[in-house]
């Protein structure tokens, strides 16, 4: 029996729109509602996401003009449980490593910063308002880029990994920070493309064993 743990991406990826052929968010997420649906009673998958996970969708969802219709359609087949953060163990090893990687990345976002300073002390002598606010807002792209990029940074990401960890399950997610610290921790990640994919082949193949018999 596959077990599934779903992130934010799963849903909102943007690539999505194509692969199921709809033009709206509205549309993807009726689609992949009705995927899980035959997932779930045909192969007996299930799937999870965390209540941080869930709240945080749900708010994307409705900011996009999402109905609730359809969100209640999505939520009806989706489990959502929190992870016992308690009993998981995570390998020093991988700890370790995780705070070499927050170091090396607090030190590039120095040198993001001070890179920015030089530019406006060059750049912009007369203190100009447009001047200033271009650098701020190069800075804050690099700065994010150097600190943020290919990291679990959030409670979001981190409880999914963990949920994974505890289910022995299959991460969904198009999140390089989650991808990323999922395979050090050896749990398989799926892009939310191929995710879908994988759904509609077992369910064709279903479909497919049962017309033959």
């Amino acid at each position: 029996m596959d077990v599934f743990v779903l992130d934010t991406t799963s849903v909102t990826e943007t690539r999505l729109r194509s692969t199921l052929e709809e033009e709206s968010l509205e549309g993807v997420v009726s689609k992949i509602a009705g995927l899980i649906r035959e997932a779930r009673i045909k192969l007996k998958a299930r799937f999870y996401m965390t209540p941080s996970t869930w709240s945080e969708l749900r708010r994307i969802l409705i900011g996009n003009s999402v109905s609730l219709e359809v969100i209640q359609e999505l939520a009806a087949w989706i489990t959502v449980k929190a992870p016992d953060k308690l009993s998981l163990q995570i390998p020093a090893s991988v700890f370790s490593e995780y705070v070499a990687d927050i170091r090396r990345r607090l030190f590039k976002g120095l040198r993001v910063a001070e890179t920015a300073v030089r530019r406006v002390a060059k750049e912009c002598p007369d203190s100009s308002d447009g001047c200033i606010g271009e650098t701020i807002r190069d800075l804050r792209d690099k700065y994010r880029e150097a600190t943020r990029k290919g990291l679990v940074d959030s409670v979001e990401d981190l409880d999914t990994i963990l949920l994974a960890m505890e289910l022995k399950g299959i991460v969904v997610t198009s999140d390089a920070g989650i991808r990323r610290l999922g395979e050090q921790l050896g749990i398989i990640v799926v892009d939310p493309v191929d995710f879908v994919n994988m759904l509609k082949r077992m369910i064709s193949s279903m479909d497919s064993s049962f017309e033959s018999s």
